[in-house]
């Protein structure tokens, strides 16, 4: 798969606060949140204590 302009690659960089504020006011929107903060959301996947998204994103700093 081609990588396509204006999409980050995994691990490129972190979620901010402001990141997270964003997502939250998306989520309560019902709009779609921001690759990044999922991305992290997504790597707590397997783990002991995984959270449902909405869940999780409640417990981010943001």
């Amino acid at each position: 798969m081609k990588h396509e302009a204006g999409l980050s690659q995994r691990g490129e960089r972190e979620p901010t606060a402001a990141d997270f504020a964003r997502a939250k006011a998306s989520v309560v929107a019902g709009r779609g949140v921001d690759h990044v903060v999922v991305g992290q959301w997504l790597l707590t996947w397997g783990q002991p204590g995984r959270k449902k998204f909405k869940d999780w994103l409640a417990d981010q700093n943001g």
